[in-house]
């Protein structure tokens, strides 16, 4: 078993339509996507899904230093919006539990007003 926790140190936000890409066997329909790139070269892939794609497991392959996950197109943009508003942000990856993949903020104080 492999973790992985890194803060994410740039990132980029592709949109799309009816991409295609091709994870562990499965071909997805990406019309956007969050790139979470870590100082170090791991990469955390949050994938926006066309309503007619398949939708892959999550994964976390340690060896090609990324991981993955696959959501509703709909719902990326509460991704794309924790990581332009929250500092700093971290990803965490598990290759037991991909399912547990995820980028989070650190313990913040209550009432912080980011942006003001």
């Amino acid at each position: 078993m492999a973790i992985k926790t890194f803060q994410v140190t740039t990132y980029e936000v592709g949109l799309g339509f009816k991409n295609t890409a091709t994870w562990e066997g499965v071909q997805i329909l990406i019309q956007g996507h969050l790139v979470c790139h870590s100082a170090d070269g791991f990469r955390f892939i949050v994938y926006g899904l066309h309503p007619a794609s398949k939708v892959p497991n999550p994964v976390y392959i340690e060896a090609n230093k990324v991981g993955a996950i696959f959501i509703p197109f709909g719902e990326l943009h509460n991704y794309i919006e924790l990581v332009r508003n929250e500092k700093p942000i971290y990803v965490y990856l598990n290759s037991a539990n991909p399912g547990w993949n995820s980028i989070r903020t650190s313990k913040e104080p209550v009432g912080e007003q980011e942006g003001v």
